[in-house]
């Protein structure tokens, strides 16, 4: 379960509306070929990669089964983007509403709609807007875009992690044939690092397990190859099973697959999704040919370094990320340069 170690970003009010970012791929995703593509190569699928799925779900209502196909609360933490819960009402679903409980309000994504295909996702409603609940308290208003696909928010920390969050329908995108209200998919995510990598700080590294808020680190300008300060806003831990171990001639780290390092050519870019698209059959043949951007701390001044050894291991790692920082987004860990994201 992913928690957050620090306490986090900005104050919220009740009124407060939070707006969602982003959408992960096209405005039509077709998810089936999507897992198909994914299977294929023998690889997870992006969306199990770094996640935190909710322990529990439960609605005020939902849809009766139609066929085989049934759509109950515990379709949005499945880990499936082809199911999705859909309220039970017979209108738009005003003030219908999902729960989830052991949920941190961290970097949260949500897949607004019934993305099993994309007439399904056209034809049934999608929420504009939820008024979200901790513990039976009203947090704030969340916003959603009307796309398919991923988007993210980051929720207002709650202490108590064993709290129930409730998001409770206020306005709905009407769908072209049905009223039913539907969200296929919510979680938390985060890449991470584990806690023998040091962050590199204007004074002295600091290790990353021991980060607090407010702690002073050096962030890149790639711009121009300057470091300045920044400060820690938010960061969060979280248990991973699989790590990659990169070497470049100066520099080791232990990674999630999925965190994002800058590569020579590509910019900020995981070895994971650098692998994918370019059909490399393992790390391995990545060696020597892969350039990353690391920190020369003797000559003050960043450089690309060739990947020499990557290994995979496997096992359960406590792991840590850093969410956000006060100004900036580059941080340097173990000498590899990588961002917030």
């Amino acid at each position: 379960m992913m928690s957050i170690f620090t306490i986090t970003g900005p104050l919220y009010s009740q009124n407060q509306t939070i707006y969602a970012n982003g959408s992960e791929g096209d405005s039509i995703v077709n998810w089936k070929e999507i897992i198909d593509r994914y299977s294929n190569e023998g690889n997870a699928p992006i969306w199990s990669v770094c996640i935190d799925v909710p322990k529990k779900a439960k609605a005020s209502s939902t849809l009766s089964p139609q066929g085989k196909y049934n759509f109950n609360a515990n379709n949005i933490n499945d880990n499936d983007p082809l199911t999705a819960w859909i309220e039970g009402k017979s209108d738009y679903g005003i003030g219908e509403s999902f729960s989830v409980s052991n949920f941190s309000g961290t970097r949260v994504y949500i897949f607004n709609g019934y993305q099993h295909s994309y007439s399904s996702w056209k034809n049934n409603s999608r929420v504009k807007k939820f008024r979200v609940y901790a513990g039976g308290d009203t947090l704030c208003y969340l916003e959603l875009k009307d796309v398919m696909g991923g988007q993210y928010f980051v929720l207002p920390h709650v202490e108590d992690e064993s709290v129930w969050h409730k998001f409770e329908i206020v306005e709905v995108y009407k769908g072209d044939k049905w009223s039913d209200v539907a969200i296929t998919e919510i979680h938390g995510r985060s890449c991470c690092f584990t806690s023998n990598t040091n962050i590199l700080s204007l004074n002295k590294p600091l290790k990353i397990d021991k980060l607090q808020k407010g702690n002073e680190i050096s962030s890149l300008d790639i711009a121009t190859g300057k470091i300045k300060a920044t400060k820690v806003i938010q960061s969060a831990k979280q248990i991973h099973h699989t790590l990659l171990k990169v070497s470049t001639e100066d520099h080791t780290v232990e990674l999630t697959p999925t965190h994002p390092l800058f590569i020579k050519d590509y910019g900020l870019i995981s070895l994971f999704d650098l692998k994918r698209e370019h059909k490399f059959n393992n790390y391995q043949e990545m060696l020597n040919k892969v350039e990353i951007l690391v920190w020369n701390n003797e000559k003050q001044k960043s450089e690309y370094q060739k990947l020499m050894k990557i290994d995979e291991i496997n096992g359960e790692f406590e792991t840590y990320s850093i969410l956000e920082l006060e100004k900036g987004k580059t941080y340097i860990a173990n000498g590899f340069i990588t961002s917030v994201y």
